[in-house]
């Protein structure tokens, strides 16, 4: 077998930053889902009040994650 091309290199790349952001983005919502799901934070207030947030940022980090991991797996198997 042939060393890898640069193509293959970068997209090996774009495919461990792509986990790497989404596991990241992960790991956040799941602290925040536990600060949220703490009843000391949740005393007093109806079940129907308690919405779970969706930030931007996490959205962005999943989109930008998605795309890395699935053009990094497309680039490569392109020059395969």
């Amino acid at each position: 077998m042939d060393a890898l091309v640069v193509e293959q290199v970068w997209a090996t790349v774009m495919f461990i930053l792509g986990s790497f952001i989404l596991s990241t983005c992960s790991k956040w919502e799941r602290k925040e889902q536990a600060i949220a799901k703490d009843p000391r934070n949740r005393y007093g207030r109806r079940k129907s009040d308690i919405v779970k947030p969706k930030t931007l940022r996490g959205t962005i980090m999943t989109v930008m994650g998605t795309g890395l991991c699935l053009g990094g797996m497309i680039l490569f198997l392109l020059h395969v």
